[in-house]
């Protein structure tokens, strides 16, 4: 099985690799990145022509999903702060049909990432999820009768690195920048001992560490910005399968996003995110556990000052493979230091 999902992650990452060097043939005078708020800045191009000038690209918040790719400066740090509330719609199963989700379920988010450059190309970041889970009108009642639960805890917490190995243009003009992404989910969340009387809402963590690599790719195509990333994560339970409903299985996460600079405040953004695994899903899962999961993300960035910036949107889960599908509104607030 190693094998197997080592080919197809490079095949994939030679998929995102081809997909935007078609995307920027027809842009291929145009360069390197500029500074995004939470990113590194960038050297500033020249464009052609008989009286050539410096041209920077837009400052941007980044995707609200999807991580971005060129570090944070030097020495900085930059904290941000989301809230999302999931309201569940349906539950895919396993032939990726839509089924009664079995009650009203929720769950109202609230991570907080900070981030730090401790050195040039490099960039360490930690999120910590609050989680709250709640359902109503539940068609299995507990153990006593119970038709509604409530649940908060905090969730996987996990600690990322990534390096920046290739700038944008480096060894020609259509290449993107493409960064290294190396990272550990922590089992800090409640995933074993889970109380009957709570109906499931009270598991709010994999059970596992979950060891991550992969790489992050961006480019500048006027006026558009493109990121993608391409992961893969290897969950390493830490209970006995035979005690525990929580499975370890290797999955491929797999983003795009876009954004287009309407001025220099205002920022569209469009996501596009997937999760992919392709191990048999036999068993309940975790709030972060994985499972195969594609969903759209429109949204709008706004800055404040050079220190203060939020960010709106909804995600909408399209489809899925023994997942609850949840339309949750997002927002974040940005701080740089």
């Amino acid at each position: 099985m190693g094998s197997i999902a080592g080919s197809r992650f490079y095949l994939a990452v030679a998929s995102v690799f081809l997909f935007i060097g078609l995307f920027s043939l027809p842009g291929a005078a145009q360069t390197s990145p500029g500074e995004v708020i939470l990113e590194k800045p960038q050297p500033t191009s020249e464009l052609p022509g008989p009286e050539a000038k410096k041209e920077e690209v837009p400052t941007t918040c980044g995707p609200l999903i999807s991580d971005t790719c060129i570090p944070i400066e030097e020495h900085h740090a930059s904290l941000q702060v989301l809230w999302g509330l999931s309201l569940v719609r349906t539950f895919a199963d396993n032939n990726w049909k839509s089924v009664n989700a079995g009650g009203n379920f929720g769950t109202f988010i609230m991570p907080v990432k900070f981030t730090f450059g401790p050195t040039k190309h490099l960039e360490i970041y930690t999120i910590a999820p609050l989680i709250v889970n709640y359902v109503n009108n539940a068609t299995v009642p507990g153990p006593g009768g119970e038709t509604s639960a409530t649940y908060t805890g905090i969730g996987d917490i996990s600690l990322f690195a990534k390096y920046l190995f290739i700038e944008e243009g480096k060894f020609a003009p259509w290449m993107p920048a493409v960064t290294a992404v190396f990272g550990t989910g922590f089992p800090t969340g409640h995933a074993s001992h889970l109380n009957p009387r709570f109906l499931t809402v009270d598991e709010i963590g994999t059970g596992a560490f979950t060891f991550t690599t992969g790489v992050n790719l961006y480019k500048w195509l006027k006026p558009f910005l493109f990121y993608s990333n391409l992961w893969i994560s290897t969950p390493v339970n830490i209970y006995p399968t035979n005690f525990s409903n929580i499975r370890s299985r290797e999955y491929v996460t797999a983003n795009l996003a876009v954004e287009y600079p309407f001025n220099k405040k205002w920022i569209g953004l469009v996501e596009f995110y997937s999760t992919w695994t392709w191990q048999p899903i036999v068993s309940a899962q975790g709030f972060q556990s994985p499972s195969t999961l594609v969903g759209v993300l429109p949204g709008v960035e706004y800055f404040i000052n050079d220190k203060w910036a939020l960010s709106l949107g909804t995600a909408v889960d399209l489809a899925g493979k023994s997942v609850l599908l949840k339309v949750t509104p997002l927002f974040t607030v940005y701080y740089n230091f």
